[in-house]
């Protein structure tokens, strides 16, 4: 009976063996030779709202030479539709969080990325800080953007969700807790909507990989210089021997009806590059009175 057993048990592990490698040769089948690809696709469980990324999240949630690509802020007509091309030609994917009020001016777009196989997350409605919100004000912010990204996409959306300017609360956690949303921070930032210029993407992106040696990394898809960046450096992670992998969630997103978003401000991008800039000047006032004797 005990050989039987294990007879048994060695049998479905071989063919489990089987169906991952089967899956893993499809994957990379799909691709052209020499292109970035997918390495795996990972299930991620966002059960309790847990953390991805630094600091809260687990540090071997990726493995060595492992990245996620993501962009915030979009979709932006020009600027998105470039980025889907340059991940294209890569044959490789990322997962985008949107913003309500982008989405609910663009929904093809949304529509667009998913059916190329693309994560859909979500990044608030108006893009405010949420830790300065009330629950009912931070209700409306993430519930009315999944509401309205479920709506534009052909497939589930994922309970995954990237903080405005990073910038939690007790009480914003405590909601994604609650709601089961993975809370996604950053591990390599592109700052790239402080650095204006494609080489400079390109260079701190690189530079934090060849620190870090795997992680998330945050670019944007309303930066043109973002986009421009994209064909080199998805080349440059690819011929420095680092792997991409491709988010999913276990369960789908649980949506709660009717809830109305808030009043869509105008000039989106110009008013997101200036609250950053301020968030930016703020942090380094804050660091100048810590360091003043």
């Amino acid at each position: 009976m005990r050989v039987a057993g294990r007879l048994r048990v060695g049998t479905v592990v071989a063919a489990l063996m089987v169906i991952v490698s089967n899956s893993a040769v499809h994957a990379g089948d799909t691709c052209p030779a020499g292109t970035l690809g997918v390495s795996r696709i990972l299930e991620v469980d966002t059960s309790d709202g847990p953390w991805f990324g630094e600091p809260n999240g687990d540090p071997n949630f990726l493995a060595p030479g492992e990245v996620v690509l993501t962009f915030d802020d979009g979709p932006s007509p020009k600027v998105t539709r470039k980025v889907l091309a340059a991940l294209a030609k890569e044959c490789t994917k990322a997962t985008f969080f949107v913003v309500g009020e982008m989405l609910a001016e663009h929904p093809e777009i949304v529509k667009e990325a998913a059916e190329q196989g693309h994560t859909i997350g979500t990044h608030t409605w108006t893009h405010p800080n949420l830790a300065r919100l009330s629950l009912p004000e931070v209700t409306r912010e993430i519930e009315a953007t999944c509401d309205a990204a479920q709506k534009a996409s052909p497939e589930p959306v994922a309970p995954f969700f990237r903080y405005p300017f990073l910038s939690s609360s007790k009480l914003t956690v405590d909601y994604l807790k609650s709601r089961n949303i993975g809370q996604f921070a950053v591990d390599i930032d592109s700052s790239d909507w402080r650095v204006h210029s494609s080489k400079g993407v390109i260079a701190r992106v690189m530079a934090g990989l060849k620190k870090r040696g795997r992680g998330i990394i945050l670019m944007h898809d309303i930066h043109k210089w973002t986009a421009d960046a994209l064909p080199e450096l998805l080349a440059e992670i690819r011929t420095g021997g680092y792997k991409v992998v491709q988010l999913k969630p276990k369960a789908a997103l649980q949506l709660i009806a009717d809830v109305s978003p808030p009043a869509t401000r105008p000039n989106f991008e110009s008013v997101v590059r200036k609250n950053k800039n301020r968030s930016m000047h703020a942090k380094k006032s804050a660091a100048r009175s810590v360091e003043a004797p």
